[in-house]
């Protein structure tokens, strides 16, 4: 099965926005991805200097054998 990593902002970092509404959209987002055949993760990074760790783990976990 094909697989993907999608990244971008955690909504709860972003100021005045409805974080909880766009991270459900997100997460419904997500899930078409397995509709069409593909398993989907996703990272989320914040502005606080912790993107890099985020996405170093996250690409371990997604990575085959990772």
């Amino acid at each position: 099965m094909p697989s993907v990593l999608v990244v971008g902002y955690d909504p709860q970092a972003i100021p005045g926005i409805d974080g909880d509404a766009l991270r459900a959209a997100l997460d419904a987002e997500l899930a078409r991805f397995g509709e069409h055949g593909i398993d989907a993760s996703m990272a989320l990074v914040g502005f606080d200097g912790s993107a890099e760790e985020t996405l170093v783990e996250a690409a371990q976990r997604w990575l085959p054998g990772g």
